[in-house]
C-alpha cells in the first residue's frame, strides 16, 4: 500500500457506514504463459450496486455456510483465531463452489478447516434468508458495493469474533487442532541459518529477519488461486516491537512491477491491463478482486488484507498484509502468512519488498484496524520504510529470498533448497 493522502474527516465521512454495524444477539437488517495483452479479458461478472454484510455471533462450519448462504454468491469470507484470513472468490462465483474451494485452500496451508465469522455476498438478502439464519446471526448491513468501509469493523470486533471463534472450536472438540496447526506453522518455517547481520542495524521496529517464496501451483477448480506467496519473518526482541511507539501499525508489502503500461493516471483509475499484466493478477479489479490470505498472526494485533490501492502506480501491482497493533505480537515467534492469487499474463515479473510502518488511524474513527483507513496520516512523524529486497536489483517472480534487516538478500530459484518448486 502506498500511504494516502487523505484527510482524517474525509476518511471517517466514506466510512461512516460501517460505524453503524455494532454486535447483537439477533438478526437485523437495513437497506498459456505470456500470452500477448489482448488475450486478457475481465471476463467476471461485475457486482451488483448493493452488497449485504453478515456478522455471525456464532461463527460457522464451511458445511453450515453451505446451506445458509444457498443461492448467494459470496465476495469475502473471513475467519480468525488462531489462524486467521479470508476469500475472496470473485464475482459470480455460487456460495457452494467458492465454499469447497476455500476449505481446499485453506486446509493445505494449515491442515484444517476454519469457522467463518464474516461473509460478504453480492446484492441483498432476502428477508426470508435472513430470518433462517436465526440466532446464529448478529447483524446484516445493505452498503453500497464500492463503499470503503465494508470491510471495516468496530474498534472489538475482531477480538469478540476471536473469542467465539475458540468457544465453538471447543464445543466441536476442534480446539486442540486447530491450536496445533498454528503451532505446526511456526514449526514449517525453513531451516535458514540465523542471519550473521547484527541485530542493531537497520530500522529497529523492522522484522529482524524472514523468507519470502512466489511459486505456481495449480489447482483444479476454476476459484482455485496458482499463484502463491509464503513469507515468514521474525522480529529479534520485545525493544523492536517497543519501537513501533504508539499508534503505528505494520505493512508488509510485496510489489510486481511492469514499466510496459501506461501510468497516467493512478490506481484504482487504471486500465485493466493494470490488474492483470504481471505474473499473479487481479482480473476482477480493486476492492472484489479474487484473491485468498491466511495468517497466523495473533488475533488481538488486528491483522487485515491490504487491498486498497489508491494512488499506487499502474505500473505495479501489490500483494500486501498489515498489522494494525505490531506491539501485541511476540519477539522470537516466526510469523506465517500466505497470499494465493489468479494467473497473471506474465510467466514473471520484477519485484520489490518493503517493510513500512505507518499511522494507524483506524482507533481514531473507533474502528479496527483496516486496509482503508490504516496510512491516511501518511506524513504523520515517526513513519518509515525498510526495503528487504529492492527492485533495483531486477530480481523476478517466481523465485524466492532470505532477507535480513539493514543487510543483502539472497536470491533463491525455484526448486533448490527452502524455495518450492514450480508445478
Amino acid at each position: 500500500m502506498k500511504f494516502r493522502s487523505l484527510t482524517l474527516g474525509a476518511a471517517a465521512a466514506a466510512g461512516c457506514l460501517a460505524l453503524t454495524l455494532l454486535p447483537t444477539t439477533s438478526a437485523t437488517a437495513s437497506t498459456a504463459e505470456e500470452q500477448p495483452p489482448t488475450s486478457v479479458t475481465v471476463s467476471a461478472p461485475q457486482v451488483q450496486p448493493k452488497v449485504t454484510r453478515l456478522l455471525f455471533a456464532v461463527p460457522q462450519t464451511l458445511d453450515e455456510l453451505k446451506i445458509s448462504l444457498d443461492g448467494l454468491n459470496p465476495l469475502l469470507l473471513r475467519y480468525t483465531g488462531d489462524i486467521g484470513g479470508g476469500d475472496q472468490p470473485g464475482p459470480g462465483v455460487p456460495a457452494d463452489q467458492a465454499i469447497e474451494s476455500m476449505r481446499k485452500s485453506v486446509t493445505a496451508e494449515f491442515g484444517v478447516e476454519p469457522l467463518v465469522f464474516l461473509v460478504v455476498v453480492d446484492g441483498e438478502v432476502s428477508t426470508a434468508q435472513l430470518t433462517a439464519l436465526g440466532p446464529v446471526l448478529a447483524r446484516a448491513q445493505v452498503f453500497d458495493s464500492n463503499a470503503p468501509g465494508i470491510d471495516q469493523l468496530p474498534a472489538g470486533t475482531l477480538d469478540q469474533a476471536a473469542a467465539a471463534t475458540r468457544d465453538r472450536e471447543t464445543l466441536l472438540g476442534r480446539r486442540a487442532e486447530m491450536r496445533a496447526a498454528a503451532e505446526k506453522s511456526q514449526q514449517d518455517a525453513p531451516t535458514t541459518d540465523q542471519p550473521t547481520a547484527p541485530a542493531n542495524i537497520g530500522k529497529p521496529w523492522s522484522p529482524w529477519y524472514g523468507t519470502m517464496q512466489a511459486y505456481n501451483n495449480p489447482y483444479e477448480s476454476p476459484t482455485d488461486m496458482p499463484r502463491h506467496f509464503r513469507h515468514y519473518l521474525r522480529w529479534y526482541s520485545s525493544s523492536d516491537l517497543a519501537a513501533f511507539g504508539d499508534d503505528f501499525g505494520y505493512e508488509h508489502n510485496l510489489s510486481l512491477y511492469n514499466y510496459d503500461l501506461v501510468d497516467i493516471a493512478p490506481r484504482p483509475y487504471c486500465a485493466d491491463s493494470a490488474y492483470t499484466q504481471f505474473w499473479a493478477g487481479w482480473s476482477t479489479g480493486f476492492k472484489w478482486n479474487a484473491v485468498k490470505y491466511g495468517w497466523t498472526f495473533p488475533s488481538s494485533s488486528i491483522p487485515y488484507w491490504d487491498w486498497d490501492d489508491t494512488t499506487d502506480s499502474c505500473q505495479k501491482l501489490d500483494f500486501s498484509v498489515g498489522v494494525g497493533y505490531p506491539k501485541k505480537l511476540s519477539a522470537g515467534v516466526t510469523y506465517y502468512f500466505w497470499i494465493a492469487a489468479e494467473k497473471g499474463a506474465k510467466s514473471s515479473s520484477p519485484y520489490g519488498m518493503d517493510a513500512q510502518k505507518l499511522s494507524n488511524d483506524c482507533n481514531d474513527m473507533g474502528m479496527d484496524p483496516g486496509s482503508s483507513c490504516m496510512g491516511l496520516n501518511f506524513n504523520r512523524f515517526g513513519s518509515d520504510t525498510e526495503r528487504l529486497v529492492s527492485k533495483d536489483r531486477g530480481w523476478r517472480v517466481p523465485s524466492c529470498a532470505d532477507w535480513v534487516r539493514g543487510g543483502s538478500p539472497t536470491y533463491k530459484s525455484n526448486g533448490t533448497y527452502d524455495c518450492p518448486a514450480n508445478r
